[in-house]
């Protein structure tokens, strides 16, 4: 039987590393990933998809029947969906299936909750992440125009050690404030579906197989205050959970700061469906890793 051919485009990163590291166990595909950064890992294939020419030649040479977008940048996610994305659409065979991994930022106003039908909502341009969160939402719309055969695969703040041994930036940032006895201040209002980047990588591998098309919410059934994660995060790791000190935003403060207080996303469905199960922040499992134990 002929492999399935997969091209994982943002291999290198955070999380496109922990996606490539779990889709090399599998046996019944052919994995091709890439990377942006010569500096990036040898197996990788060094490719700027904003390169129309180059990135056209990789596609039409690798004729993927699995194309996994895991490519996002704070500062050029505009260009990445305006031009790479673009290109991308223009030259998928109908039958060649697509996951784009987007962002809860897409819901901009912040009532939370936020099921998989919900339109998304423009993030407030005040806000930094306005530029990256407001381009997930023109290419999520594109996605749906253009391609049919997608799937389209929305998270919450990713943690956690992934595979290539590299931790998030904000529990990393906290490991390095309370271990040098520094306080840390995190809002006790201001709520996420917050989602270990092992098991995201678990659910892509099963979409990958799986016949489901449409868009999917990921992550635990309970949302956290960045307060509440980050206390249990630190009891997790054994460190002075007392150094997480609780503050809140008010209302206006968000308004002003075009903060959405609450972009909690609901699971049911990815629960239903998967067999992945997200783990709860503050869990352990035998290795020592945060792990939620079921609904």
């Amino acid at each position: 039987m002929e492999k399935r051919r997969v091209l994982l485009l943002g291999a290198s990163g955070y999380l496109g590393s922990q996606i490539y590291q779990q889709l090399l166990q599998d046996n019944a595909i052919d994995l091709m990933g890439t990377c942006f950064s010569a500096q990036a890992v040898h197996q990788l294939l060094q490719i700027d998809v904003t390169d129309t020419p180059s990135f056209t030649a990789i596609l039409q040479e690798f004729t993927p029947h699995v194309i996994i977008w895991a490519l996002m940048s704070a500062t050029d996610e505009r260009e990445l969906i305006e031009k790479g994305l673009d290109a991308l659409l223009s030259l998928l065979p109908e039958k060649s299936k697509f996951i784009f991994i987007s962002t809860d930022g897409v819901f901009g106003k912040g009532t939370g909750s936020y099921r998989e039908e919900d339109l998304p909502e423009p993030l407030d341009e005040r806000n930094p992440l306005a530029t990256y969160s407001n381009a997930k939402i023109r290419g999520e719309a594109r996605i749906r125009e253009r391609h049919p055969n997608h799937v389209i695969v929305r998270v919450g703040p990713i943690y956690g050690r992934n595979a290539a041994g590299q931790w998030d930036k904000r529990v990393a940032s906290m490991c390095a404030d309370l271990e040098a006895g520094r306080e840390i201040s995190r809002s006790g209002n201001l709520y996420k579906t917050f989602i270990h980047v092992e098991d995201v990588g678990k659910a892509i591998h099963e979409l990958l197989h799986s016949s489901y098309l449409g868009t999917l919410h990921l992550g635990p059934a309970n949302k956290e205050s960045y307060y509440s994660f980050y206390k249990k995060m630190a009891l997790t790791l054994g460190l002075n959970a007392d150094g997480v000190k609780e503050t809140s935003l008010t209302e206006a403060e968000a308004l002003e700061r075009g903060i959405p207080l609450d972009t909690s996303l609901r699971t049911k469905k990815a629960h239903e469906l998967l067999q992945t199960r997200f783990r709860q922040a503050g869990w352990q499992n035998s290795n020592g890793n945060d792990n939620d134990k079921g609904d």
